[in-house]
């Protein structure tokens, strides 16, 4: 297992196979899955093995666990992974139990991942999207220092878009 980032409070790390069951919670669960993308259960198993598969191919953006620094206890996931066909540009996302909002916790994530994304893996720009209504993850992601942009369309739904590059996250 490779810890990818982490700060005082938060690892971020690949996940393990026999966590698949702590994915397949966080992601089935409604309270918090309403902006995320419509999944039956055998998609977001499979979304987990795609994970998993990921390591094994040595692919450095993708999915991780987030967890507890202190208790080791399971926070949520955390996402940065590269656009199709464009290898310097990266999504970024995450997903927290309910536990874990209102804490900072996505804004010191979001910051460690921008850290990692622009400084290890040199990306030049990384951008996340939200639905329009999903105001505390907008406000996560300006915190962390992305710029709100134009809207855009994904799936046939209308997005609010964010994205810092690289030259405006070093200044």
């Amino acid at each position: 297992m490779a810890i990818i980032t982490q700060t005082p409070r938060i690892i971020i790390r690949e996940f393990l196979p026999e966590e698949q069951e702590l994915f397949f919670y966080l992601m089935n669960d409604t309270r918090i899955n309403e902006y995320l993308p419509k999944r039956d259960e055998q998609q977001i198993r499979d979304v987990f093995i795609d994970t998993i598969a990921d390591y094994l191919k040595g692919i450095k953006l993708t999915r991780w666990g987030m967890f507890d620094s202190l208790t080791g206890d399971f926070i949520g996931l955390a996402l940065l992974k590269y656009v199709a066909e464009e290898p310097h540009w990266a999504e970024l996302g995450y997903v927290l139990h309910l536990n874990y909002h209102g804490k900072g916790i996505a804004t010191e994530m979001a910051k460690a991942l921008l850290s990692y994304g622009f400084e290890q893996m040199g990306l030049a720009e990384i951008f996340a999207v939200t639905n329009h209504v999903n105001i505390p993850s907008q406000q996560v992601l300006l915190k962390a220092g992305l710029k709100q942009g134009k809207h855009i369309t994904r799936g046939g739904e209308e997005l609010s878009f964010f994205n810092i590059t690289n030259q405006d996250y070093r200044s």
